[in-house]
């Protein structure tokens, strides 16, 4: 498998990610509601509980103990937590009519390219590892 260009890697995850921002800036602008806004934010840092409990794994040096195995499973709890919030709350705001289906759909979808955005860009330069590898 060919080796792709770190630069290259750069530009085209920072197109999807400015694809996503333009989703959501579009789904608040158009319709004159900035609670996307709000969606974003969340999408944005529904992948740092996982981030932060793999510096645990990592770091934790006693083989015996399941105290790194409960963090790691906090993270993706809360993680999973953020990304179900992420896309709930569009949901919520359509159902009390604050929201439109179409600006639903745009903060839908532009938060999920954010979400994968960053999760792409976390383990593509993951500085651990020496492969690009993706895992959740």
């Amino acid at each position: 498998m060919p080796q792709i260009n770190p630069l290259t890697k750069i530009i085209g995850l920072s197109s999807v990610l400015a694809a996503g921002f333009l989703l959501i800036v579009l789904a608040g602008a158009i319709y004159g509601n900035w609670f996307p806004v709000v969606a974003v934010i969340i999408f944005g840092f529904a992948h740092l509980p996982i981030l932060i409990t793999q510096h645990f794994e990592n770091n934790y040096d006693d083989f015996m103990s399941e105290a790194a195995g409960y963090a790691i499973d906090l993270g993706r709890f809360l993680s999973s937590f953020l990304l179900t919030t992420g896309i709930a709350f569009p949901l919520i705001l359509n159902h009390c009519h604050i929201l439109t289906k179409v600006a639903t759909v745009l903060t839908i979808s532009g938060g999920l390219l954010v979400y994968g955005t960053v999760v792409t860009f976390a383990s593509f330069f993951d500085a651990d590892s020496e492969e690009a590898t993706f895992e959740i």
